[in-house]
């Protein structure tokens, strides 16, 4: 693909990607009608039982999802929302293609949530129906799902095809590429969730262009175990196959050991996950001491390590895929097959095809010289819709000229290369989890032996970000971490939860009575620095 800018000044930090054919202007249903008749017969999913793979076709899978969608048509109109809990699963994928074929939109939870944040997604999206299945732990999230859920019906996932099958069958609709497909939940500095609500076009055309700089093999086995519920998972990984024809392999959760197991088997090409995962993978393969050949392996997130790079060349001998992109817009840039380590390991890549890249001053909107580090706007076909029913929310991070304001910092070279430097909205990444401080800090501060509490990002070198608190006792009180990490644990998912805390008397300000997080961020990377050295 040409990355030759269309219109780039010298001295500004601008690239456009000039668009190509990988975007697609379809739906999902326009796509599997046209692409069905060529691939019909090719196997779409396999999933492991004992030491072989079962199969669905792409006939297969059209026809269960068809029988999904007609009987969704008589239970939910399109545009209605179809709730979705549980981990990764055959029938979720079907559930998908059913939301796409007959016009709902899908709204999956995290399996990680506590009943008090299900309660607040099912309160924002409100679902017709919700389907809920496994847990992180293995056991059922259905008990749960309806308690909360109230009159809403919920019914169990893995009973999809017998739901299905009882139910009258309605008509399908008409659905054209720009209907909403997806409300992707994401927090943001309010500490609540929002919903960015992804059209057909954008989330097929984001899965096309991160499958354009990767090598995919003619008979490609995908293994990718990110969740489902994640805007990857939804996008990348399950619309992939579509996209590309090839087969991706579901598992329910991550485990490093069965991976190992399931690469042994010998009909797997690519894999994918968060660099967690492949960080976790690569060490099994290489304590293994076995061989395993791969096209490529696919992660995204900031910046990857050299560290994880060389790994993954020793581990399968492949060449490394990055995708940077957010729940709001799923693909911005991504780096080539053929990218030279330097780059690799120290960009995020260029802009995808139809992209244009501004690094701006956040406080004024100006487009900042090259070198110079600013927040990331994005003008793409991937950018969402907006955020559902918060409007305003949608105004102040899409602006009127449609540039996405990611809040995410980085620089760019003469070459259009990012260089990722951090989060202007102060999120955490920890091992693929997006985690926004402000919602962590109010509940911290509902606690009667708080008086204040920041938390931040701080370096792990296997998490990418572990959670750290700096915690000022309210007047009086002797509020322990233990009393603390309890309370958390009964109201947030688990990796939200601080892993390293402080107490404090004060936090560091600037002149202006502001906080200075950095400040606090180096105070944790300097304790950490002298427990090393100790």
């Amino acid at each position: 693909m040409d990355r030759t800018p269309a219109t780039t000044p010298a001295e500004l930090s601008e690239w456009t990607t000039p668009a190509s054919d990988a975007l697609i202007a379809e739906s999902v249903p326009q796509l599997l009608a046209r692409r069905l008749p060529a691939i019909h017969a090719r196997r779409a999913l396999l999933w492991p039982v004992g030491d072989h793979f079962e199969q669905l076709t792409y006939r297969e899978l059209a026809d269960a999802a068809t029988l999904v969608a007609r009987a969704l048509a008589t239970t939910a109109a399109p545009g209605e929302r179809v709730g979705i809990w549980s981990r990764n699963s055959v029938e979720w994928v079907i559930l998908h293609y059913a939301c796409a074929l007959s016009g709902t939109i899908a709204a999956p939870f995290n399996t990680a949530w506590t009943d008090s944040e299900l309660r607040y997604a099912i309160d924002l999206t409100t679902p017709a129906v919700v389907f809920a299945g496994p847990g992180r732990d293995g056991g059922s999230l259905v008990g749960r799902a309806r308690e909360v859920a109230g009159p809403i019906p919920v019914h169990d996932l893995a009973d999809l095809i017998t739901w299905a099958s009882t139910v009258p069958a309605g008509d399908l609709p008409q659905v054209t590429p720009d209907a909403p497909l997806l409300i992707q939940f994401t927090s943001g500095t309010t500490g609540r969730f929002k919903g960015a609500l992804q059209s057909h076009r954008a989330l097929l055309s984001s899965a096309a262009l991160r499958a354009a700089h990767d090598v995919i093999p003619d008979d490609d086995v995908w293994l990718n175990p990110i969740p489902y519920h994640h805007v990857g998972g939804f996008c990348h990984v399950i619309l992939g196959g579509l996209v590309d024809g090839g087969a991706m392999v579901v598992i329910d959760r991550f485990s490093a050991d069965e991976m190992l197991r399931l690469l042994g088997m010998g009909e797997i090409t690519r894999i994918g996950g968060v660099p967690t995962m492949i960080d976790d993978i690569a060490d099994r393969i290489l304590e293994s001491g076995r061989t395993v050949a791969l096209t490529s392996v696919a992660t995204g997130a900031a910046t990857v390590t050299q560290h994880l790079i060389d790994k993954v060349r020793n581990a399968f001998g492949a060449v490394i895929v990055t995708t940077y992109g957010q729940s709001e817009c799923p693909t911005i840039t991504d780096t080539e097959p053929g990218a030279d380590p330097a780059t690799l390991g120290a960009t995020i890549g260029r802009p995808v095809a139809g992209t244009t890249v501004r690094i701006v001053d956040p406080a004024t909107g100006r487009t900042v010289p090259l070198g110079t580090v600013g927040e990331i706007r994005a003008l793409s076909p991937c950018t969402m819709l907006g955020y559902w029913g918060m409007p305003e929310q949608t105004a102040e991070t899409i602006g009127p000229d449609g540039y996405l304001a990611t809040g995410d910092l980085a620089s760019m070279s003469a070459g259009g290369y990012i260089a990722f430097a951090g989060r202007a909205r102060d999120v955490i990444i920890r091992g693929g989890e997006n985690i926004y401080p402000a919602e962590i800090e109010e509940i911290l501060l509902a606690h009667p032996g708080v008086a204040a509490a920041i938390l931040v990002g701080v370096d792990d070198r296997r998490l990418g970000e572990r959670v750290a608190a700096a915690v000022i006792r309210a007047p009086g009180t002797a509020v322990t971490v233990g009393e603390l990490t309890e309370y958390l644990r009964n109201r947030l998912a688990y990796f939200k939860i601080p892993a390293t805390w402080r107490f404090v008397d004060s936090f560091p300000m600037t002149a202006s009575g502001k906080i200075q997080r950095f400040r606090i961020r180096e105070m944790f990377d300097a304790e950490a620095a002298g427990d090393r050295s100790a």
